[in-house]
């Protein structure tokens, strides 16, 4: 996904990019996602960003500096007694309370939808709406290859030879 604006700019020749950030409601996830928030607003004043964060982190994201075109939407908390708890709400929870906030964001129409990689139920609502979809992944390269591991030799998609050859061949 390519952001290109003519040099210089003219109103007849510009326009908005709505981008929808949605990171998974963890501090490790809002960082990095606001971080390419800034990027993405820094290297063309012509996007939008509407960062969508669950209400408990509003205040925290509010409480940072940010460039005028990032605004900030909030969708109902989630919560759970215990982190697999709490990761089934993540997943079960929040799609629905976003497919409303995209039905409120007419001005501009969200163009683009940046979600984090763990929350696959964003991808399912840009499909429903003709939205392109990027996955973001926040965490680090390891991470990435644990849930590798975890989601391909738990469901055995994978051999464990066919594992041990990807891990060495890279």
């Amino acid at each position: 996904m390519e952001f290109h604006v003519p040099n210089p700019p003219t109103p007849k020749s510009t326009t908005m990019s709505h981008v929808l950030v949605v990171p998974y409601p963890s501090r490790g996830h809002i960082n990095p996602m606001m971080n390419l928030s800034k990027l993405l607003v820094s290297h063309n004043p012509n996007i939008l960003v509407t960062f969508v964060v669950t209400q408990e982190w509003q205040t925290l994201i509010n409480s940072e500096p940010k460039p005028n075109n990032i605004r900030l939407e909030t969708i109902p908390n989630v919560s759970g007694d215990n982190f697999i708890k709490v990761v089934e709400a993540v997943m079960t929870e929040m799609e629905a309370p976003f497919e409303r906030l995209i039905d409120r964001l007419v001005t501009p129409p969200p163009t683009y939808i940046i979600c984090d990689a763990f929350l696959f139920w964003a991808v399912d609502v840009g499909n429903r709406r003709n939205i392109p979809v990027a996955a973001f992944w926040t965490t680090s390269t390891s991470e990435l290859w644990v849930q590798f591991f975890h989601i391909f030799l738990q469901g055995k998609h994978l051999g464990e030879d066919t594992i041990v050859t990807l891990f060495f061949s890279y």
